[in-house]
C-alpha cells in the first residue's frame, strides 16, 4: 500500500471522509514541488478543510490542506490566513510559547513561527529528510544499532518526499520530536534549526505508522498502528514499548494537568491510566465511530470527537464518555480550548466554535469548567 492510500485510509477513519493527499507527485521536477511552493490564498476560511488547531497564548492557529495556516485573535470567531512557504497539507501544529510553534505535515515538512503563526519558515522537507537518514544509517551500516535501519532509508531516498509527519512535540524551546508514517521519528536538540533522524531510538522495529504524542510529566507518550505504544523517560531520546490494552490503531493520546493520560483510536476505544501508562481502564463510549481527537477542558475534563462527528466529555471520575449535547454532528477532524473557554472544533468546512455555555445540560456532562 503507498503512502497515498495509507493516508487516505487514515483520514477517513479520523474524519469519516477522504482527504487528498500530497497534490504533487514525488517525481515532480523541485519547481512543482509542493513543499517548496507556498500555500495560495483562501477567500473563505469558513469552507476550508483543517485537520489540526491548538492555542499559541490567546491566539488560536489552525492549519490545514495545501499548506493553509488560519489564526484567531478574537476567541476563534474571525479567523485570518497565515503565510506559509509550502502547499502540502498539514497535519499538526504545537506551541511551546505564545510565539514559537512548530507545524507538520506531508512531503516530511516542518514549518516553524516566532510571531504566533502569521508567518512560518520551512525547517525540513522529505527530501532533506530522506538524505539526512541515509547519511546516517546507510553510511554507517557497519553499526549494529543502525544496519536493520539501512534500507529503510535506503527506501526514504528513492521513494522521494512522500511520507507525512502527524504529530509534533516540543519539552522545551530547544528539544522536540516529529512522528509520521512508516515509523518515521525526527529529533532537534536546538529549536530546529537542525532536525535529525531517530528511528533508533524507537522500540517500533516493524515499522509501525506512528500517530500521535502526548507529554505526561516527564514523560512522552507515542501511540500508533496495531495497539502500539512506546514511552520515554529520558526526555526523548530513548522510546520503549509499554503493554497495551489493545491491537487495534490508536490515533491520539492527551495527557491533562490532573495527571490522567488518555489514548484513543479505533471503534470507539478509549482508555485511562492515572500512573503514565503503568495500567488502564477502558471507558465505556456511546459511539462505534473511530475517536480521532481529543482536547483538555480541565485539568480534570477532556473533549474527544469522533468519526460519527460527535463531541465525546468524559472526567476523572468518570467511567464512561457522554455525549455532548446541542452540537451538531460534522466530520470534525481536531479540538480546542480557547482562552475565553469556547470550544473550537476543525473539519472539512472550516472552524466551528462552540459556546459550552449555551449547550444543554446533561447528567454527568460538565460543560463549562475552569482550567
Amino acid at each position: 500500500m503507498n503512502i497515498a492510500m495509507l493516508y487516505n485510509i487514515h483520514c477517513a477513519m479520523l474524519a469519516g471522509l477522504l482527504i487528498l493527499a500530497p497534490t504533487t507527485p514525488a517525481s515532480a521536477g523541485p519547481a512543482q514541488a509542493a513543499w517548496e511552493r507556498p500555500a495560495p490564498a483562501v477567500s473563505r476560511i469558513d469552507r476550508a478543510a483543517l485537520l489540526g488547531i491548538t492555542a499559541a497564548g490567546k491566539r488560536m492557529v489552525a492549519v490545514g490542506e495545501r499548506g493553509l495556516v488560519a489564526y484567531s485573535d478574537d476567541d476563534g470567531r474571525t479567523w485570518s490566513q497565515a503565510r506559509t512557504p509550502v502547499s502540502v497539507t498539514l497535519t499538526k501544529a504545537f506551541f511551546v510559547s505564545s510565539s514559537t510553534g512548530w507545524a507538520v505535515g506531508h512531503g516530511g515538512v516542518i514549518l516553524r513561527t516566532d510571531d504566533a503563526g502569521v508567518t512560518w519558515v520551512k525547517q525540513l522537507d522529505g527530501i532533506q529528510a530522506a538524505r539526512l537518514a541515509a547519511a546516517k544509517y546507510v553510511e554507517n551500516a557497519t553499526d549494529p544499532a543502525f544496519r536493520r535501519l539501512a534500507a529503510a532509508a535506503s527506501q526514504l531516498e528513492s521513494d522521494g518526499a512522500d511520507k507525512p509527519f502527524f504529530d509534533v512535540v516540543f519539552l522545551d524551546a530547544e528539544r522536540g520530536l516529529a512522528i509520521g508514517a512508516y515509523g518515521l521519528a525526527f529529533r532537534t536538540e536546538d529549536g530546529g534549526r537542525r532536525w535529525e533522524p531517530a528511528l533508533e531510538s524507537l522500540e517500533n522495529p516493524r515499522g509501525f505508522h506512528l500517530y500521535a504524542l502526548a507529554r505526561i510529566g516527564t514523560a512522552v507518550i507515542i501511540v500508533g498502528e496495531q495497539g502500539l505504544l512506546l514511552k520515554s523517560t529520558d526526555g526523548g531520546r530513548r522510546f520503549g514499548a509499554i503493554p497495551s490494552p489493545y491491537k487495534g490503531s490508536y490515533f491520539g493520546a492527551i495527557s491533562l494537568e490532573g495527571g490522567d493520560l488518555y489514548v484513543f483510536g479505533l471503534r470507539g476505544s478509549v482508555f485511562r491510566s492515572t500512573d503514565q501508562g503503568g495500567s488502564w481502564a477502558r471507558l465505556e463510549t456511546p459511539t462505534a465511530g473511530s475517536l480521532n481527537s481529543a482536547a483538555a477542558l480541565s485539568g480534570t475534563t477532556a473533549a474527544f470527537t469522533s468519526q460519527e462527528g460527535q463531541v465525546l466529555v468524559g472526567t476523572s471520575s468518570a467511567t464512561a464518555l457522554r455525549i455532548a449535547p446541542g452540537i451538531a454532528p460534522a466530520a470534525y477532524t481536531a479540538i480546542a480550548r480557547t482562552a475565553g473557554g469556547a470550544w473550537m472544533l476543525t473539519g472539512l468546512r472550516g472552524p466551528v466554535r462552540i459556546d459550552p455555555t449555551r449547550l444543554s445540560g446533561a447528567a454527568g456532562v460538565p460543560l463549562q469548567e475552569s482550567k
